[in-house]
Order: structure tokens, then sequence, then C-alpha cells
């Protein structure tokens, strides 16, 4: 069974051998939608971006958790990856809205964030975006919900974020952003997760005003990991740091490739994705 749902700011596609699965697994990715999105102004994202320059903000385990993530990835990769930078970023650029009562910060880093028990400061005014790690997180947590519901085997994918379990491989094909014709690279997944960040097309070539630290030659970088969470993140921090993230990836397990502009492949770190 194969089922489709707007939500996280694209298309989610199920595919499940549980329709009873299958619902919960919709039903784990909206939960972390109403939490986690920066548009809807009374989720748990606007109410920190809204008042925790003033005042610490109580919030659920799963938000509290994708933030413990963030800054994990933002310590270990030396600030490449920056939640809080990328929501000031995306402000700006008019991506995600100010809400009533939210200020407009002139600066962002990541050290601002801070989570203690069940609550989050910002040390100055700030804008979240947690668009680099909440959509994997969605993934990780339908596809728990999914098999604590009698799941077998099935595939999650939001977006180019997704996650296959159980018996057998799913074949994914990766193609190339900027003319989306053919695959470029394909990839064999079983019981583990992929993420893509790429450059959107645009009028003129591709743009990628949604990503930071650019590398120049690439188009798109895709992450395998253990988990849609940590691949997410991933991600974004080998487009700022180039082959220098190569160590981050050993560390978790995880491998890399970037597309280049001609439609090559070109590996990161050490290990062989794609074929």
């Amino acid at each position: 069974m194969r089922r489709c749902r707007p939500l996280l700011g694209t298309f989610v596609e199920i595919e499940c051998d549980h329709a009873q699965a299958m619902e919960q697994g919709f039903a784990a990715i909206e939960r972390v939608h109403r939490l986690m999105s920066a548009h809807k102004p009374d989720s748990e994202l606007s109410r920190i971006n809204r008042f925790a320059h003033l005042r610490p903000v109580a919030v659920s385990a799963e938000t509290f958790e994708v933030l413990e993530r963030a800054l994990r990835w933002s310590r270990l990769s030396n600030g490449a990856f920056d939640a809080v930078h990328a929501g000031n970023a995306a402000l700006g650029r008019g991506l995600i809205p100010r809400h009533a009562d939210q200020p407009l910060p002139r600066a962002a880093h990541w050290t601002w964030l801070e989570v203690q028990g069940a609550c989050v400061r910002l040390l100055k005014p700030a804008c979240l975006d947690l668009g680099g790690i909440a959509k994997g997180y969605a993934v990780d947590v339908a596809v728990a919900a999914m098999k604590q519901a009698g799941a077998a085997h099935g595939l999650v994918n939001a977006g180019g974020d997704l996650r296959a379990f159980g018996v057998g491989t799913s074949p994914v094909t990766i193609v190339d952003p900027g003319s989306r014709c053919g695959g470029v690279a394909h990839v064999e997944l079983r019981d583990a997760a992929l993420a893509t960040s790429a450059g959107l097309p645009a009028e003129c070539g591709l743009s990628f005003d949604h990503l930071a630290g650019i590398h120049p030659g690439w188009v798109s970088v895709t992450v395998r990991a253990s988990n849609a969470c940590d691949a997410d993140a991933l991600t974004k921090i080998v487009w700022a740091l180039g082959h220098r993230s190569a160590h981050l990836l050993a560390a978790s397990g995880a491998e890399a490739f970037a597309i280049r502009a001609d439609g090559s492949l070109e590996a990161i770190g050490e290990q062989a994705l794609a074929a």
C-alpha cells in the first residue's frame, strides 16, 4: 500500500504492508508538523521564537529532543549546522513569517540557544528554523510508530528525507536537480535512512538560497545514515564543510556523495555510497 499527503512543507509518501500502521505513521508526522512548524504561530517553535528571549518556554519531549540533537550537531560541526543562523537567514529572505510579538533579530548564533529540563531559552532575540533537521526526525518517529503498530516493512519519504525498514532493500534513485530527468545515482537502502539537499530549479540555473556554505561545483548532496534525523542534519554540514566533514560522517557510520554540475559523482570521505 502507498499513500501520499501534504505535510512538513512537502509531500510525504508512506509505503507499508499494514493499513493501520500507515495511519499511525502519518499521525506521528502530523504531530511533529504541529509542534515544529515555523509557519504556524501557535506551534512550539513559534512560541520559542516569540517569547524565549524573555522567559523560558516549556516544550514537549519531541521538540526538546530535536533541539538537543540540533545543538549536538552544532557543537560537533563547530557551528556548520546552526538552526539559529538558519532561522535568521530564512526570516530575512521571507522564507518563513515573523509572527505577532516576534522580535526581528539583527544577528544570530547557535550558542544563543539553551535547553534545560523541559524548557528552552534564547539569550538574545533570535529566530529558530528546524527545517534542516525536524523533517528527518519526523520520518524517524513515523517509522517507530509504524513498527509499534505492527508493520513488518515499509518506507517513509518526506521530500527527499526517507527511511526504509524491514526485510529486503528499497532501490532509491537520485536525480540531477537541474534537469530532473533521469537518475544520476542509485542507492540500495536497507534498514537505513537517506537524505538529500539540493539546489532548487530557478529561472536561470539553480537557487541555493535555502542552503549555507555552498560548495563550488556541487548541485546536490546525499547522506546515508542509520536514522533520518542525523542524515538530514549531515547534508547541511557536508554542504558547509565539504570534505572536511568526512570525520563526522565516519564517526556517525554515515556515507555521502555529491552530484557535480556536470552530472558526475564525488564521494565524500572514504566510502563509496552510490553506483
